[in-house]
């Protein structure tokens, strides 16, 4: 059998983006207070960006903290150093303009990943509109770019309600957003916001506890992404994943919409049943 400790882990962060102006119509919580209740719904890390004292209250804690940051030619040195004051588990990175050839975003990656090395930092590119992975075409190609230049294969962060969007796709989602699998095996972050063809946001819930129809079809592409990351999964990995939902002054949550946060709480529950049930599959091919 295999031990406990070498199965691989999936551990959930809470944003700090999502938490923005909660609760709703009260004045908005601390951000200490945000760390209290991320960690009492079961959060074990939490993401936000490059600010050494938040990420020092994350660790206080007990809580690991992943860092957002921009970069392109010209800034991802101090973006990086930036970073690095955060003692972070991830950097979470969008790269570029939505315009940059993949060839240009190739050049600046293979110099951060050199630089990152060397800082003790691991990083991941974020597939995100209005960057330089912002289509799969341009995505899949900094990954063939990539390695060709390396030899290595490209860590990304995969947010895939950008890529539902964008391709205008309907469920099942899985036979369409799941075509690299390699790549998908090799990340070590995620970002879970319930999208559809139409919206890179929709509710999971109708406000009441319940899951929406919506949800129920985001919920199977979730299974099948976490059925496919542990197909490749040898022992020992760890996958970060946050259920990300923006909030209403971001644009992402609509005023008609359940609370965001109790939404990513419902949505981080879901997942973990399903990472159970998955975990428990992995067990069974390894016995």
């Amino acid at each position: 059998m295999i031990k406990a400790k070498s199965e691989p882990q999936l551990k959930q962060f809470a944003g700090f983006w999502t938490l923005t102006g909660q609760p709703v119509g009260g004045q908005e919580w601390s951000v200490e207070e945000k760390i209290r209740r991320a960690k009492d719904v079961g959060f074990v890390a939490m993401g936000g960006g490059a600010s050494a004292e938040i990420a020092d209250a994350v660790r206080a804690a007990g809580m690991d903290y992943i860092c957002y940051i921009d970069a392109n030619e010209q800034t991802w040195r101090e973006r990086l150093a930036a970073a690095a004051t955060t003692k972070c588990a991830r950097v979470n990175v969008q790269l570029w303009d939505h315009d940059t050839p993949p060839r240009v975003a190739v050049k600046t990656w293979i110099k951060m990943m050199e630089a990152a090395r060397k800082m003790k930092l691991e990083i991941d590119l974020e597939v995100h509109r209005d960057t330089c992975t912002e289509t799969p075409e341009k995505t899949w190609e900094i990954a063939r770019l990539y390695q060709r230049a390396t030899g290595r294969r490209c860590r990304f962060c995969f947010d895939f309600s950008h890529f539902a969007v964008v391709k205008h796709i309907a469920p099942p989602y899985a036979n369409r957003l799941l075509e690299h699998p390699e790549l998908i095996r090799f990340a070590r972050q995620m970002h879970f916001r319930p999208f559809n063809g139409h919206h890179c946001q929709v509710p999971m819930t109708d406000g009441h506890g319940n899951l929406s129809p919506e949800g129920r079809y985001y919920l199977e592409f979730v299974d099948a992404l976490l059925a496919c990351w542990l197909q490749g999964a040898r022992g020992g990995e760890v996958l970060y994943v946050c259920p990300e939902n923006g909030p209403i002054p971001h644009g992402y949550g609509l005023s008609c919409f359940p609370n965001v946060w109790d939404d990513a709480v419902f949505l981080a529950r879901e997942v973990d049943k399903l990472w159970q049930k998955n975990l428990a599959a992995w067990r069974q091919r390894k016995a």
